[in-house]
């Protein structure tokens, strides 16, 4: 990375060095050159400094501050700069330069410092705590104890216009509270304090910066000040904590890329997965994510309802007996909040069923339902029956101001999995985590709390096959679950309600695919008329719309139908015989074009509406999804502005319900998007020249959400002009695929006889 360099050094005013640096590693940067140079960062003697892309300035520092003592010490006041200098280091990502500044304020000693790597595209900012401090909490809980970075929020125009941003906010993924516009004093709507989220500033040429939170992500917050003229950004630890621990740190990254938004939240979310480990093992092993299931929570038909005169372990029993009278292969049940114990204001008590919900126990009705269990738990009440305090046996945190309580005991978490899995529990659902985090003030005023409290629910979890959903989670908790990889699904929208909107996860998908956390929509009718509905007989008009997001995801497909009235194929265009999700290979994202529409306005030409691209990948071949649920105007669309990288130089697009539409699809000849509207939703897929002579492109399997799908298909040969799929399925299974040749469609139909088969295109056979 290019640094320009105006900083004094003074390396022989420290009596200790600030940083031990470790060993480069060789490894090789995976990051764009160029993108690293483009990014700079311009330091002052006085230690201030700006961030500039392309050598424009994008951002100008505000004064450092640290809370200490009961009082503000801000630069240009009471706090002093006593050390400054610079050293040189490497470590995992390569090497770096650190620019360390030592500040007093009052009785702390504190260090900040800037690491700037040379062949990487982001920058850290550090703050630590060298003696610890006191008396520091916050005029507001919703304001920061410390600012480092801190930024001026300033007029910034680019050469491509003016700066636009969108910021994620509030709860379900940072979505609930996102907000778009232009970085100005008066333009921008950040979200600071408790709900607060990653930030991206963008100039619609594909020029991009993220600010985020890079450690101990329960700890911190920014904080938006608004003061007269004077606007700052500042990011530090949450204003509700008054004593900092000796040697506590907290770590922010500013992240560029010149490719978009997508590409780089893609970017930045690699760099941190790979900061801090985070596999996909659990996702790519989680039965709630990878099958159909069934779902009782708000929005679901038997949600605080039971069929007539009947308990809900009947209902329950009777749903798998019509599902299976309808061949829906559900692989689990989902029961939420109606079946455990409430306590104060209606928080957790007694995590067990009640005898009038399930008469004959929990551990009777999963073995005789015979599928297991993805169950909801929400806040703990501060008369929990498991807290010590009340006669339980284990170390809860209660407070009587709140009526709230926080667990602080490993044993605790790993009694409550384990006693779970004698009834099935395979996914453990934490909801109201927002309601936990924000409400008990013991967690937002100590460091360490929030993230004990998560980390020990994860333990518990892994240590019993279990995976975790998170629902209302703000972006902190979703930050944290780099670190807990068990956590592998959360909400990305409010909760369903049918006829709403709720389904517009394209944005919170960009945020929780980059963790690398499968975004959920909720669950949804599969019918538009469900009679006695306890939501004040509402339809739900947009069917096709509800199953293919859910689908689109690649989180959980939950319908919740009242029994009787699900819609078995078009439920079934989700999956395989057995259940088995046929999804893409990454969620479905809103555009870049669609953010910078938002938040730039009358600024930027782009699109009015809902406009999500994802992909599959099999055999080294990419094959794009195009979904449109809604759209005002029209919208010309090409591969680029798809986000589609795809190897092949000849491309084919057709609307998925009319192969007639095919055409060919390329930057110079761009598909042409009006009139979707979410009962009749566009959806259209992008397909790569596999052969010439004649001319083959795969359109794949027509009948289902995702046509090619890498759970269906392993693997693609193309040896001269012929074309082998290998597939997979379920035993006496019937799969059609089909295939454009020389511009004629041919359908070659597969029944499995084990469950792997390989199609052959030359010969028309499947065997």
């Amino acid at each position: 990375m290019a640094v320009v360099l105006r900083m004094l050094v003074c390396a022989f005013l420290l009596l200790s060095p600030l940083v031990t640096a470790a060993p480069y590693d060789g490894q090789k940067p995976t990051s764009s050159q160029n993108d690293a140079d483009n990014l700079n960062l311009v330091v002052e003697k006085d230690g201030s400094y700006k961030v500039n892309v392309r050598g424009q300035t994008w951002l100008t520092s505000a004064p450092t501050f640290f809370n200490v003592d009961g009082q503000p010490h801000e630069e240009g006041g009471t706090l002093a700069l006593v050390v400054k200098d610079s050293v040189q280091g490497s470590d995992h990502f390569g090497r770096y330069t650190l620019y360390n500044f030592q500040y007093q304020a009052a009785s702390s000693r504190i260090n900040t410092n800037i690491r700037v790597y040379e062949d990487r595209p982001f920058v850290y900012f550090s703050q630590n705590y060298e003696t610890g401090a006191k008396g520091t909490k916050a005029a507001e809980v919703g304001d920061t104890v410390s600012g480092f970075p801190s930024f001026r929020v300033q007029d910034v125009t680019t050469n491509k216009g003016p700066l636009g941003y969108l910021a994620y906010g509030g709860i379900m993924t940072g979505d609930t509270n996102k907000q778009f516009g232009k970085f100005s004093p008066s333009g921008l709507h950040n979200n600071d304090g408790l709900d607060f989220g990653p930030i991206t500033l963008f100039d619609g040429s594909g020029d991009t910066l993220i600010i985020s939170p890079a450690s101990n992500f329960m700890a911190v917050s920014d904080w938006f000040n608004k003061v007269g003229d004077t606007n700052t950004l500042s990011y530090g630890i949450m204003g509700g904590v008054d004593t900092v621990p000796v040697g506590f740190g907290v770590e922010f990254i500013v992240y560029y890329s010149s490719q978009g938004i997508n590409q780089a939240f893609e970017g930045w979310g690699g760099h941190l997965r790979d900061r801090y480990g985070r596999t996909d093992k659990y996702v790519k092993n989680d039965l709630s994510i990878n099958y159909l299931g069934y779902w009782t929570d708000n929005g679901a038909y038997y949600y605080y309802l039971t069929e007539p005169q009947k308990t809900y372990q009947q209902t329950i029993l009777d749903v798998k007996v019509n599902a299976d009278q309808l061949d829906i292969p559900y692989k689990y049940m989902q029961y939420d909040s109606w079946w455990y114990y409430k306590g104060y204001k209606d928080g957790v008590k007694t995590w067990v069923a009640r005898p009038d919900i399930f008469p004959d126990g929990f551990v009777s009705l999963y073995k005789n339902l015979g599928l297991p269990t993805v169950a909801h738990n929400r806040w703990w009440a501060n008369d929990t029956t498991y807290a010590k305090a009340n006669g339980g046996q284990y170390n809860f945190i209660l407070e009587s101001s709140t009526g709230k309580a926080v667990p602080n005991d490993q044993t605790f978490w790993d009694d409550l999995m384990r006693n779970a899995s004698n009834w099935g529990l395979i996914t453990y659902e934490q909801d109201w985590l927002n309601t936990e985090f924000d409400g008990v003030e013991a967690v937002h005023s100590d460091v360490t709390l929030g993230d004990t409290w998560l980390t020990q629910m994860a333990s518990a979890a892994a240590k019993n096959k279990m995976t975790i959903q998170y629902c209302m989670a703000e972006s902190r908790h979703i930050l944290h679950a780099l670190q807990t990889p068990v956590v592998t699904q959360a909400r990305a929208s409010g909760d369903y309600h049918p006829g709403t909107d709720q389904w517009k996860i394209g944005v919170s998908s960009i945020f929780s695919y980059a963790m690398r956390i499968a975004p959920f929509k909720d669950n949804f009718w599969s019918t538009t008329v469900q009679p006695d509905n306890p939501y004040k007989h509402v339809t739900e008009p947009n069917t096709e719309t509800q199953v293919t997001v859910a689908v689109l995801s690649t989180g959980p497909v939950g319908p919740s139908d009242r029994i009787g009235y699900s819609n078995v194929s078009l439920i079934m265009r989700c999956c395989n015989a057995e259940g088995l999700i046929l999804k893409p290979s990454k969620p479905a994202t809103a555009i870049d074009d669609q953010v910078y529409q938002t938040a730039l306005g009358s600024d930027y030409d782009g699109v009015n509406g809902e406009v999500w691209t994802t992909y599959s990948e099999v055999g080294g071949e990419r094959f794009g999804i195009i979904f449109v649920p809604d759209i005002t105007g029209q919208f010309s669309i090409t591969p680029s502005k798809a986000g589609f990288n795809m190897t092949k130089n000849q491309l084919a697009v057709f609307e998925a319900h009319d192969t007639r539409t095919m055409a060919k699809f390329s930057d110079d000849q761009p598909l042409h998007i009006s009139g979707c509207v979410p009962s009749t939703p566009c959806i259209y897929h992008a397909t790569p020249l596999l052969s010439q002579n004649p001319d083959v492109f795969l359109l794949g399997e027509l009948t289902k959400i995702v046509p090619v799908s890498p759970q269906r298909l392993t693997n693609i040969d193309v040896t001269g002009n012929d074309v082998k799929l290998y597939l997979q399925g379920v035993p006496n299974e019937v799969a059609h695929f089909t295939f454009s040749v020389d511009s004629n469609m041919v359908t070659i139909s597969c029944q499995y006889g084990s469950r792997s088969a390989v199609l052959d295109l030359k010969s028309k056979s499947c065997q």
